[in-house]
């Protein structure tokens, strides 16, 4: 009986795996998600025990690929395969450590040697989401929005880091020109106005049901979300096939002022999030409404607004005076 359970309790996980996060299955990884079950079924998974198995596993595939002389793209695998065995040595490793290495590896130009590359590196950012899997964690709730911007918050509070209320109401001259809290709630009025905009072409085009269909990401934010689009690009490069989801996430979502722990919870829920098709949906909206909001603003500012400029005044010429 129970090793039956054993035997429910991997197939479950490598279900989750793929359905829910969207893990690209390979092979060769079958035997490291039946540990990692195994494992988990014991106790919680600790960045110290994620690597010890990662590090066995991935040593015994490089051994294995070494012997295989004149395998297409072989070399392309040694070399990634080091590179994470090389990452695993380093003394302390956090979760956000494992998700960023994992990434790199994820993002590799597509190639079909690279496709257990790719499968390694999604599952090295996944580990803190297989903890809830097993019920190590609690799942997060519904995710809250910042009320001046799209980022999730968290703590239950109000705003994002980036939107907190300044102590004492003060704000350096520095921030009064870049996304504050001040500029946020100067931009609430435009905001509020984009949102129902986009929210009414939304339902009018049902973007909400194309959206949960929608396998080729890409086109369909460069069409329906188009400054969402350049937003993420800016700050990470165009995303390979397979990353444009958690690439979004990961460059709509970011907290640099959160670190530790905080971060920590920050990486599991973007692996929790990857599964949620209405709130990604959500963020995009609010995202796409609030660069909408801050360009028009932008655009009328200073010397750029209308009417900007001294009054003109009328001047009569010499000759109109005779």
């Amino acid at each position: 009986m129970y090793a039956n359970k054993i035997l429910w309790q991997e197939h479950a996980l490598e279900l989750h795996l793929c359905k829910s996060l969207g893990w690209q299955r390979v092979g060769m990884w079958r035997p490291l998600v039946v540990d990692i079950s195994r494992h988990s079924v014991k106790e919680a998974m600790r960045p110290l025990l994620f690597k010890k198995i990662l590090k066995r596993h991935i040593r015994e595939q490089l051994e294995g690929v070494e012997r295989c002389s004149g395998l297409p793209g072989g070399q392309r695998l040694i070399d990634g395969l080091r590179s994470a065995d090389a990452f695993l040595s380093g003394r302390e490793l956090s979760w956000e450590a494992f998700a960023d290495k994992g990434r790199s590896l994820s993002n590799l130009p597509g190639h079909s040697s690279t496709s257990a590359l790719v499968s390694l590196g999604q599952l090295m950012a996944m580990a803190p989401a297989i903890n809830v899997f097993f019920e190590y964690a609690k799942a997060f709730p519904a995710p809250g929005f910042c009320t001046m911007c799209w980022r999730f918050v968290l703590s239950g509070e109000k705003y994002c880091r980036i939107h907190r209320v300044p102590v004492g109401g003060a704000v350096q001259q520095s921030q009064r020109d870049s996304d504050s809290y001040w500029f946020g709630r100067k931009l609430s009025p435009q905001f509020d106005e984009q949102l129902r905009r986009l929210s009414g072409h939304a339902r009018r085009e049902k973007l909400r049901s194309q959206w949960k269909a929608v396998t080729d990401i890409a086109p369909w934010l460069e069409r329906y979300r188009p400054l969402v689009w350049r937003f993420v690009v800016g700050r990470t490069g165009i995303p390979e096939k397979a990353s444009v989801l958690p690439s979004v996430i990961r460059a709509l979502d970011e907290h640099s002022l959160e670190v530790g722990v905080l971060n920590e919870q920050r990486a599991v829920f973007h692996s929790s999030l990857l599964a949620d098709r209405k709130a990604i949906f959500d963020l995009l909206l609010r995202a796409e409404a609030w660069l909408g909001a801050a360009a028009e603003r932008r655009a009328n500012w200073g010397g750029r607004r209308v009417g900007a400029g001294r009054p003109v005044k009328a001047v009569r010429s010499a000759r109109q005076l005779v």
